[in-house]
């Protein structure tokens, strides 16, 4: 199940908090494929899973002329709509049962998708600050379990669990030489599924990207890294710590109509390549999006 917060969420002018008080609006369309390297039991029995992911996220924000602590407030809702399609395969080589009768090889797999509301995230306090060509902010988020869920299915919508996102991030932009660089940091603090009673652990997430302007056209590079800082726990945790990590690189593509990018129509094409992965999928994300003000 892809975790609340996405993969390469966060690209370009994550550190903006617009000085124009409105509401302004980010329509992302993602899709990711991967799988992981198999997993091995006893030494023979592997187990593999592959997982396709397609969400519609269409975070709202509502920029404030109110100042809090120096920085301009802002708040945020993001509902989502995903699809989910997850097949698990498992294998069995030959191996001698009862009597010296000898058995296998064998492989099966399981399958199931689903499509239906996702979890939807929710940030009540933004705080955003500038200095020259320097931009930070700092927030929470909180995902509620909003979206379906069946411990029974292998296909889900939702964690049907909440999440707690403490978050900042920094930008520098540059107009005249039209150069912009940033990082954005979470960290995301998993609480209890109440229907299997495991509870995730927590994750430390990073996010870059560096772009270079061309008139309205705009290229570059983003990255991003997930890595589980604590293990999962729970009744269900029976593989030890499995903590687990994951890191993409990719490019990066925007076209602007307007003067302003922050506060006019921006498009944005991003792919990401990943690799090192441990205990988690590894593959590709494809991301188009939409930014605008009303």
């Amino acid at each position: 199940m892809q975790p609340s917060y996405l993969r390469g969420f966060r690209d370009i002018y994550p550190g903006v908090v617009p000085s124009v008080p409105g509401l302004y609006v980010l329509n992302d369309v993602y899709h990711y494929t991967g799988n992981p390297n198999a997993l091995v039991f006893n030494g023979a029995v592997q187990l593999g899973v592959e997982a396709t992911f397609t969400a519609d996220f269409l975070p709202i924000t509502y920029v404030t002329k109110w100042k809090i602590l120096g920085g301009t407030y802002a708040f945020s809702v993001a509902p989502a709509v995903m699809s989910m399609d997850t097949d698990v395969g498992l294998t069995v080589p030959n191996f001698t049962g009862p009597l010296g009768r000898h058995f296998g090889p064998f492989s099966t797999i399981f399958g199931d998708t689903e499509t239906n509301v996702g979890d939807t995230g929710l940030t009540p306090i933004t705080l955003g600050w500038h200095s020259g060509n320097f931009y930070w902010a700092a927030g929470v988020t909180g995902f509620a379990p909003t979206g379906k869920y069946d411990k029974h299915d292998l296909a889900n919508t939702s964690l049907n669990h909440w999440t707690v996102i403490p978050n900042f991030a920094i930008t520098y932009f540059d107009p005249k030489a039209a150069w912009q660089a940033s990082a954005a940091f979470a960290y995301a603090v998993n609480f209890e599924n109440p229907d299997t009673d495991y509870t995730s652990g927590s994750f430390f997430h990073f996010d870059g990207s560096i772009t270079k302007n061309f008139g309205p056209l705009g290229l570059g590079v983003v990255a991003y890294s997930m890595i589980q800082t604590t293990p999962d726990s729970g009744p269900g945790a029976r593989f030890g710590d499995f903590e687990s990590r994951v890191y993409g690189v990719g490019p990066i593509v925007t076209y602007t109509l307007g003067s302003n990018p922050v506060t006019a129509l921006t498009l944005i094409a991003k792919w990401y390549r990943e690799f090192g992965a441990e205990n988690t999928l590894e593959g590709d994300t494809v991301v188009a999006s939409a930014s605008f003000k009303f």
